[in-house]
């Protein structure tokens, strides 16, 4: 299971007024630890007033980069406790708890490939997709990639110079579409928010793209997610495995309803949960129309891996040895990885009166 690690900041720089760019150094004894893919996160904990908080930001690297250094960029949200911290006490040589990587936001690549790859970002959602896009373009040569990225200006774009020498550097392969939300454009298709009626336009204007044949990567507010990512797999046939997203926060969801009376169909037992983590078994009762299994843990004080509480990560995630629980939301395993088992801890509650759980998958 993972574990945190205290890692030090070598970068700590603003990218816009809002953001910052932050990266701790990989020490060589941690190297395979810290061995990531792109797309993927880290999460960081830390005590701010007397409380432990937990957050994930996604790698801004790409593998083929090489660095001997990982780095996140954090954007100030309003009342963030983290990322306040982060914008504004954070500073050089501090030692960070930080996760080895974590998620499942990305895809293969060979380097025979002749494909076409579309970054669909917004505000901070660029850090994984653009780790994906610049992953691309080093491991397949033949390959070109788009990044419509949308931003409320041009002022606010983040990590602009880095994505600007992308385009330069790969010399044709990368071609970088900004939109803005609020201020005026000269030519209007670049004015408004990344949306199914803005990619109908902007499908319009790049007819090159072969928009069933591409693979997407698509992160920021998940409004614009649900409804790009359904216009793309329902409106315009794209296979559902080229349609890749990652969501930061859960999505408000149309049928809570409907899964809230799920959960109350689902039978009232008790249940001993046993839970493995780094070889240990841990267990303990819980009836199954009371707290999640990862939150009954947590108020037994056992060590699991958690983040975000909320369904987005996979922190929490666990395979099912033996028994059935019940899986409020998943915003973050993939169809095959919930087949073969896994699950959410955060997100379940036991439904046989025997139920374990390894963690240390």
């Amino acid at each position: 299971m993972n574990s945190f690690y205290k890692l030090k900041t070598v970068k700590v720089q603003k990218d816009t007024s809002d953001a910052v760019n932050v990266a701790v150094e990989i020490p060589e004894e941690l190297k395979d630890k810290f061995r990531f893919k792109q797309g993927q996160y880290l999460n960081f904990r830390m005590m701010i007033n007397g409380n432990e908080e937990r957050r994930s930001y996604s790698i801004c690297n790409a593998p083929s980069e090489k660095s001997n250094t990982l780095e996140v960029l954090v954007k100030l949200l309003e009342n963030g406790k983290v990322s306040g911290y982060f914008n504004e006490h954070l500073h050089m040589d501090e030692m960070l708890e930080v996760m080895p990587p974590m998620g499942g936001f990305n895809t293969s690549y060979h380097p025979t490939n002749v494909k076409t790859y579309v970054g669909l970002a917004a505000g901070s959602g660029i850090t994984p997709v653009l780790s994906n896009i610049k992953e691309s373009l080093y491991q397949e040569p033949n390959s070109n990639a788009y990044l419509f990225y949308s931003n409320r200006s041009m002022n606010h774009v983040l990590r602009k110079s880095e994505i600007d020498k992308l385009v330069e550097q790969f010399n044709g392969r990368l071609k970088v579409i900004y939109l803005v939300s609020r201020e005026k454009h000269e030519d209007p298709v670049f004015e408004g928010r990344i949306s199914a009626e803005k990619l109908d336009q902007l499908f319009e204007r790049y007819t090159e793209i072969d928009v069933k044949e591409a693979t997407y990567f698509i992160c920021g507010p998940s409004e614009m997610i649900k409804g790009i990512a359904d216009y793309l797999k329902k409106d315009k046939k794209v296979p559902a495995i080229q349609v890749l997203f990652e969501y930061f926060t859960a999505p408000d969801e149309e049928n809570t309803k409907e899964m809230s009376d799920e959960f109350k169909a689902i039978a009232n037992i008790e249940s001993m949960v046993t839970v493995i983590i780094d070889d240990d078994e841990y267990s303990f009762h819980l009836n199954s129309k009371k707290e999640s299994i990862l939150d009954k843990a947590l108020k037994d004080n056992l060590p699991v891996p958690f983040a975000c509480k909320g369904g987005v990560c996979c922190t929490c995630k666990a395979e099912v040895l033996e028994g059935e629980v019940f899986m409020e939301k998943n915003y973050a395993l993939t169809e095959d990885e919930v087949a073969r088992g896994y699950v959410l801890t955060c997100q379940c509650h036991p439904t046989t009166n025997v139920v374990m759980l390894n963690y240390d998958v």
